[in-house]
């Protein structure tokens, strides 16, 4: 009887000690200092629908437009910045949809690998995915010559549209990019950009660089993809 006691007792003892084990799991799982997982469409758990994302830029304090990458990395349209170039101009605005607004143009970026590629041609998405695989832009970007230059970037998806309609749109139109790892020291900065109204790659010069701020101000005329690259000099 005794024995038998003994073993009913360690019986008991063990199960509640792998109940404390399971919860101690359950709450380090769910603990605030987890690091986040950004996930994208082909993720499971993620949104089905494109979205634009609205954040804090958390340099300048200010609201922005933001989109993250397939590499995990981070561009903004900073919200309350210059739209132009000049610093003369009106400062970017949002919209009850989350989009960046910059006159009659709203800009949004498109979220989720799948979503980004959408209608593009093979040779387009395998460029795409080349960028973001880190492999050199001369061999994965035809039609330009990209030999020394370097992605700063992961890509990311832009859609220009009207303002009141919604619907995507063409026209020049200037705005602010927020890129975190842009410094002083990097050579030539560049934007490579997918014109999907032309159908081809482009290299566009921004309009002007702040180091300082990690901003650039580009200006495109359509919807597209885009990466930001350098060349040492």
């Amino acid at each position: 009887m005794v024995e038998t006691m003994r073993k009913r007792i360690t019986a008991i003892t063990l199960a509640a000690v792998l109940a404390a084990g399971q919860s101690v799991c359950v709450f380090a799982s769910n603990s605030p200092n987890t690091r986040p997982v950004i996930m994208d469409s082909g993720s499971e758990g993620s949104d089905s629908s494109s979205w634009s994302g609205s954040s804090r830029n958390t340099e300048s304090g200010t609201s922005a437009v933001s989109s993250t990458s397939v590499g995990r990395d981070t561009v903004q349209i900073p919200v309350g910045q210059a739209a132009a170039n000049t610093g003369t101009s009106d400062g970017v605005e949002t919209n009850s949809r989350g989009q960046a607004v910059i006159g009659d143009t709203a800009l949004e970026f498109v979220q989720g690998s799948d979503h980004a590629v959408i209608g593009l041609p093979d040779a387009v998405v395998a460029s795409i995915n080349g960028i973001n695989e880190g492999k050199a832009l001369s061999q994965v970007v035809p039609g330009l010559e990209l030999t020394g230059y370097y992605a700063l970037s992961g890509t990311h998806a832009l859609m220009t549209k009207t303002l009141d309609t919604n619907e995507e749109k063409t026209g020049a139109v200037e705005f602010p990019l927020y890129v975190p790892n842009l410094m002083e020291g990097l050579g030539t900065v560049q934007v490579l950009f997918y014109d999907n109204m032309l159908g081809q790659w482009r290299l566009i010069t921004p309009n002007r660089i702040d180091a300082g701020a990690k901003t650039l101000w580009m200006t495109v005329t359509g919807s597209g993809t885009i990466s930001v690259v350098y060349k040492k000099q």
